[in-house]
Parts: C-alpha cells; sequence; structure tokens
C-alpha cells in the first residue's frame, strides 16, 4: 500500500510538472537527490554502523523538504523504519543494480526537467565506509565498491544536471578530492584528477568528512553521523549566515567549523573539505521556500536549540545570533516538533500546519523528558558556541591560510620528490656506467689471462701485472657501480612509494559512539 501511494505520488508529480522555482528572474531550478546509507561493509574485519541508514532516511526528510525529486538507496533497520515510514515505503538496497537503475531514473527526470527551460540540481549524498586502499578511495555499497572516477562515470555524468553537489560522510573522504595526505606526503588517489576537473568546470562542487585522523563519528545523542547531523542542521536554514535565503559553501564550512570549535581533542573533531564548483558559491538556494520556515530574532536566538519531532527523532541544532535573524525550513510531515533549549531543557511546541513560525511568539514549558543518559564530554560541547557573520569570515581566513599552506607543503615535496628523482636516475645512470666499465675490464684481463703462452719471464710478469691491475679496477668499479645503483633504485622507489594505510581501531570508544569507516 505504501509503495502504491508513493506511485500514485510521483505520477502527480509528472503531471503537475517539475517542482521548480525561481528568485528574483533567475531561471527556474529543480532540485534532485541520490541518497545512499550503508550500515555494513564488505570487509568482515570493520565493524558495522549504526546510523548511515538513519542518516540516509533524514536527508529524505530534508529534501523532501525542498521540494525534491529523491531516490534513496538503503537497507534500514527495524528501529529505522518505525521512525521514517516515507524512508521504509521508498528505500531499495543499496547495491550496483538499483543504483544503475536510480542513476537511469534521474536521468529521465533531469532530461525532462531540462526539456522544459528548467534548470536541474543533483545532490549525490553518502553516508555509510569509506575504503582506502593503495591506488583509490572507494565508497562502500552492498555489493560493492565505487571510486571517484566511477563516481562521476556512472552517476553524476549519465545525470546530466548542470550542477551536482556531493557530499560524503565516511572514512578518509577527504582522499577523494586531495592527491596528497598531510604535510605533501604522496598519495596516489583515483578519481582525484576527474573530481577536480568537473569542480574547476563549474558542474560539481563537493563538502567531505574529515578530522586529524581521517576518522568519522557517529553519535547516540544524535542517532546520526556527526558530520552529517552537522550538514542537514546547516542545509536546513542554521548556515544562513547573513539570512539572504541562500547556504554558500564558505558558510555551511564555516558552519560546521564553528559547531566542533569547543570540541577539546582533535581526534573527535570532524572537519569539513569544501570545494565549490567553478564560477559559483551557492550550495542551497531556499529563497522559495519562504511560507514554510521557523524564524527566529533577537535575544531569544542567541542559545544552543535543537528540533525534535513528537518520536524524539533530533532533527536539528544550531545556535544562533542576536545580531542575525534566523530562517529554518519547516521539516515535512504533520507531527507536532518540539525546540528545546539545551542550557535549560525548555522547549517550545511548534503546532503542525503550513504557517510561519515565530519563536518569540511561542511559550517556553518545562520539558517532556529529561536528557538521555550522559553524552560523552567530546560531542556534548558541539554547537556551544554561536554562529554568526563574523564565524563565516574567520573560516575563509583560516580555510585560505591552510590552503596557502597546503600548497607550499606541496611544492616543498614536489621540489624534494624532484631532487630523488634527478639524484636517483644520476645514480642509476652513473651505476650502470661504472657496471659496465667494470665488466669490460673484467673481460679484458680473462682475455689477457687467455693469451698467455710462451713467452719470457718478464714478459710474463708485465701481462700479470696488467692482469691485477685490470681485475682491481674491475672489482672498484663494479663494487661502485653496485653501490650507486643502489642508492639510485633506493631513491626513486622512496619517491613513488605510498604511504602506509592508516590503521584505526573499529571499535566504539563509548556504548553510544562508534567510528564511521
Amino acid at each position: 500500500m505504501n509503495r502504491c501511494l508513493a506511485c500514485l505520488g510521483f505520477m502527480a508529480w509528472l503531471l503537475a510538472g517539475l517542482p521548480a522555482r525561481a528568485a528574483d528572474g533567475a531561471r527556474p531550478s529543480a532540485v534532485f537527490a541520490l541518497i545512499i546509507g550503508v550500515n555494513r561493509s564488505l570487509d568482515p574485519d570493520v565493524a558495522s554502523l549504526r546510523y548511515a541508514d538513519d542518516d540516509a532516511a533524514r536527508y529524505l526528510d530534508l529534501f523532501r523538504a525542498l521540494g525534491a525529486r529523491t531516490y534513496l538507496l538503503a537497507s534500514l533497520d527495524e528501529n529505522t523504519r518505525r521512525l521514517h515510514a516515507q524512508a521504509a515505503a521508498e528505500a531499495l538496497p543499496a547495491r550496483r543494480s538499483e543504483l544503475t537503475r536510480a542513476v537511469a531514473g534521474l536521468t529521465r527526470d533531469i532530461a525532462r526537467a531540462r526539456a522544459r527551460g528548467v534548470q536541474a540540481v543533483l545532490y549525490v549524498i553518502y553516508a555509510g565506509h569509506g575504503d582506502a586502499g593503495d591506488d583509490a578511495w572507494r565508497l562502500t555499497l552492498e555489493d560493492g565498491r565505487l571510486d571517484g572516477a566511477s563516481l562521476l562515470k556512472e552517476v553524476v555524468n549519465p545525470a546530466g544536471a548542470e550542477q551536482t553537489h556531493v557530499i560524503v560522510d565516511a572514512c578518509q573522504a577527504y582522499l577523494l578530492a586531495y592527491e596528497r595526505g598531510p604535510g605533501g606526503t604522496r598519495r596516489t588517489v583515483g578519481g582525484f584528477v576527474e573530481l577536480e576537473a568537473a569542480s574547476r568546470q563549474g558542474r560539481v562542487g563537493y563538502l567531505l568528512s574529515t578530522s586529524t585522523t581521517g576518522e568519522t563519528h557517529e553519535w547516540a545523542g544524535f542517532e546520526a553521523g556527526v558530520f552529517s547531523h552537522e550538514i542537514r542542521s546547516g542545509l536546513y536554514g542554521a548556515a544562513d549566515a547573513n539570512a539572504d535565503g541562500i547556504v554558500s559553501y564558505a558558510e555551511i564550512a564555516a558552519f560546521v567549523t564553528r559547531a566542533n570549535a569547543a570540541v577539546v581533542s582533535e581526534r573527535f573533531r570532524p572537519r569539513i573539505v569544501a570545494r565549490a564548483p567553478g564560477g559559483s558559491s551557492v550550495l542551497l538556494d531556499v529563497r522559495g521556500l519562504g511560507k514554510r520556515q521557523v524564524r527566529f530574532e533577537g535575544e531569544e536566538t542567541a542559545a544552543h536549540y535543537l528540533l525534535e519531532d513528537s518520536q524524539g527523532v533530533r532533527l536539528l541544532d544550531f545556535h544562533g545570533s542576536p545580531n542575525v535573524p534566523l530562517r529554518l525550513i519547516r521539516p515535512p510531515g504533520t507531527s507536532t516538533l518540539y525546540l528545546r533549549r539545551v542550557s535549560d531543557g525548555t522547549e517550545r511546541v511548534i503546532p503542525p500546519g503550513g504557517e510561519v513560525v515565530h519563536l518569540e511568539r511561542l511559550v517556553a514549558q518545562a520539558p517532556r523528558a529529561g536528557t538521555r543518559g550522559a553524552a560523552h564530554q567530546a560531542f556534548s560541547t558541539i554547537f556551544s558556541l554561536p554562529f554568526d557573520p563574523a564565524a563565516v569570515t574567520a573560516y575563509e581566513r583560516n580555510a585560505a591560510a591552510e590552503e596557502r599552506a597546503r600548497l607550499a607543503a606541496s611544492e616543498r615535496s614536489d621540489a624534494r620528490s624532484r631532487s630523488f628523482r634527478i639524484a636517483g636516475w644520476t645514480s642509476v645512470g652513473l651505476g650502470t656506467a661504472a657496471i659496465a666499465t667494470g665488466g669490460v675490464l673484467a673481460l679484458s684481463a680473462f682475455s689477457l689471462r687467455a693469451r698467455a703462452g710462451k713467452e719470457s719471464q718478464a714478459r710474463a710478469a708485465e701481462r700479470n701485472e696488467q692482469i691485477a691491475d685490470r681485475n682491481l679496477a674491475a672489482t672498484l668499479f663494479l663494487a661502485g657501480g653496485g653501490a650507486a645503483l643502489g642508492t639510485g633504485i633506493a631513491l626513486l622507489l622512496w619517491d613513488t612509494a605510498p604511504p602506509a594505510e592508516l590503521s584505526v581501531s573499529a571499535s566504539a570508544f563509548d556504548v553510544r559512539t562508534t567510528w564511521r569507516f
């Protein structure tokens, strides 16, 4: 029955036309989303995730609130199916065959939009396991893997959207974008060149999770991946620092950075790699959703709030500033929503309906329930600092400095690599020449010995001395050539050898927190 209703809804969507919107006379745009969530790794030694399927279901809710045509690939566990009935009705397994079918559907939808003069914007979302091999970094599906080049070749390019935004929450996801590790360490990464080229052409932008260890995390306080929860919070509108109705790449990156700034341990501090499509800074335009908003202004905004539905699903978090009004997209559905201020636990009830809701008009009341267990100290400090335009400026300044430092480190590494190659090939050349010379001298000594016959004692002594000299010279050339050749090969191998893979424990650091691989 649920699937039938979903099919009828899709037919109605086709008949009514694409969910397009335009602002300020701009070309109308339609939003499409492909969402993938995978809990289980193909590696039997890697622990399964708990919340990648929840992240996928919540991304579905977000993009439905945006009016997007959405495809969901995830195997939902029993708890997630109970909490997210719509996702349970639509989700298909995250397998290669289903991915192919989903991309084919997206391709048809986007072609229809473009034929009607509507610009297509595609979001490709992945929450799950990242697999860093010797030659490439790959996303894990239930029956295979997908590297960066395949992501472009099999998903982004066939879909044909004018612009695609890729969001990945998985361990070591930064390897999808960076050819070199920290400090300029040489690292070969499949898909980097293609993804970077697509970004420069203005076709693709991306948001990737990382940390100083390359790990990303799940937390039971969110019942979601930490990075994914923060991204969704920002896309609901909390990252719109200047209240212009547009969430830019700089704003979402600053939002995530600011949310985690108070986390003391870098090990638990999610970081973000953000690259906007060339020629554009826009990640999400929500200016056409003015009537479906929850609005906050004034001093009441300057606190850490979380928004839950009636089933206790934590939809988003934010910490606003009294100087900037906040406009949040109202989550879909008819459920009553509860806005909780974290500092004192007081709640405001947001009734179902389609009207704009103003925070200052809602009465604060005692919370329905106490806090669910003791949160881990690291994650309990998330969103403890306010987010405002100054945070965006600080992020952009620091990001520019980090990029300059990274490029400088890369240039130093390139210079050192060139020096190693020059020295290595020079040593190989000299070693080869010395070995060849030693071989010629050895053959010459052997030839002199072979020609020895009846001759005077003086001539024999002279010949023996020549043989000894040539043998000594041959030995010296062969030994020196071997050392030079070995040194050259060692230098070349040192320059090209990949770094050792990061070894990360898959065990939870408490009963509510797991690594996301």
